[in-house]
């Protein structure tokens, strides 16, 4: 097992970093209702007749759009401040969310629909997150960059906790359209925090270089190190199989069996409560080779896809995503801050692009086939296969020795730009 101890720097005190406050506050409020919004869009797709195989088209309709946009997104967030980026983005997804809630209040929305405005909310994804992972660095000093990382981590699971079942009892209760109205005013609460955080200054550039260009070089970052894109492939593989199967197969052998909405809110609940788990203890603690405790927390995964595979009682099913929520909240504090410890700010926001984009990638596919193979498999075989991939992916990661072996300060990489000790 990799060797713990307690941080000790913290960097500068949350209640006196009024940048990091502010940006943890917005995002806080954004990703609760982007937390909700899943299972509102489950229910609806279910709810208005279209199946399985409807899910998992509206699932992919979100997720390629993302995909398809995020290197553009990477390139767009190094050459303009991100804060605005972000903003923009926080704008436009209001509008959208809005419009789709007025939809579903006054009727059926139609599977086109559906996946119409999946597609504009993923298209967001696609130039918010590239943004946000390079502006990080910009708003806290370099001893409290993996505390400020971990907060963002437990910001996503505590929403990830709260969200899905306040979503469920809203649906239960009324309406989707209620949760993505909710949606909608969570991103402007955000879009209003994050014009109280500086504008954030734009890197020097030596010279006028064109998109490709740009990409040119963020590759040429990304491909050196060989622990990054030895994770994007395992990320690739992972979310080809196992997330689809998760997400996709879940809301109905819930709506079978569990609780309906309510209960496939509780075991996202389960996960979301495993993940502010894994978040605080990475507040607290800094391994001395985080990839490696990073990928043996992805093994939780595989107790979170047999127990639904089983269809196992409730509350089983619920600890099982409790412990792949502890893994991934403990793998995001920790691959964030290598990426923003270990690569050069100027290319951060590119880097960040290939790394969501080589992960994502396989996830638009893998929810369009994983509903329809459904239908001629069972969702059985699907689970446990994607539990395996899981624990033959890790085996794979941990035998490379880069990743193994990479120490909590990228200082040695990055140069005094990122330069971080932990």
């Amino acid at each position: 097992m990799p060797e713990i101890t307690t941080a000790s720097r913290r960097g500068k005190p949350l209640r006196t970093n009024r940048q990091l406050r502010n940006l943890l506050a917005g995002f806080y409020t954004s990703i609760l209702g982007s937390q909700m919004t899943p299972i509102a869009l489950a229910f609806a797709v279910l709810g208005g007749g279209h199946g399985v195989s409807g899910l998992g088209l509206v699932m992919g309709a979100g997720s390629l759009p993302t995909v398809v946009f995020l290197l553009f997104g990477g390139v767009l967030a190094d050459r303009l401040p991100r804060r605005s980026v972000m903003l923009t983005t926080d704008a436009a997804r209001a509008v959208s969310q809005g419009l789709l809630a007025a939809w579903t209040l006054a009727g059926h929305v139609p599977l086109a629909a559906l996946m119409f405005f999946a597609a504009l909310d993923g298209l967001g994804q696609a130039f918010f997150r590239p943004a946000l992972t390079g502006l990080i660095p910009a708003v806290t000093d370099a001893a409290g960059l993996q505390r400020a990382n971990a907060l963002i981590g437990i910001g996503r699971s505590f929403s990830s906790l709260v969200g899905p079942a306040l979503g469920g009892a809203l649906v239960a209760a009324f309406n989707p359209g209620i949760v993505f109205a909710i949606d909608a005013v969570s991103y402007l609460v955000s879009a209003l925090f994050l014009v109280t955080v500086a504008r954030d200054a734009v890197a020097p550039r030596t010279e006028s270089s064109s998109v490709l260009v740009d990409l040119r070089d963020g590759w040429r970052e990304f491909i050196s190190r060989r622990w990054l894109w030895t994770i994007v492939v395992q990320f690739s593989l992972i979310n080809l199989t196992t997330m689809p199967a998760y997400l996709v197969l879940g809301p109905q052998i819930a709506a079978d069996g569990l609780g309906g909405a309510r209960g496939w809110g509780l075991i996202l609940g389960g996960f979301g409560a495993g993940a502010v788990g894994g978040g605080l203890l990475m507040v607290r603690l800094t391994p001395r080779r985080p990839l490696l405790l990073a990928t043996i927390g992805l093994l939780g995964f595989v107790p979170a896809l047999l127990t639904l595979a089983v269809r196992a009682p409730l509350t089983v099913v619920v600890i099982g995503g409790f412990l792949a929520g502890m893994g991934i909240g403990v793998f995001t504090a920790l691959w964030d801050t290598a990426l923003q410890a270990n690569v050069p700010r100027k290319a951060l926001s590119r880097v960040s692009a290939y790394d969501w984009f080589g992960s994502l990638v396989t996830l638009p596919l893998g929810y369009v086939l994983i509903g329809f193979a459904a239908r001629f498999t069972g969702d059985f075989s699907l689970l446990v296969t994607g539990a395996a991939m899981i624990a033959v992916t890790c085996a794979a990661v941990l035998s490379v020795a880069d990743v193994r072996r990479l120490p909590s300060s990228g200082a040695g990489d990055a140069g005094d730009e990122v330069g971080v000790v932990l």
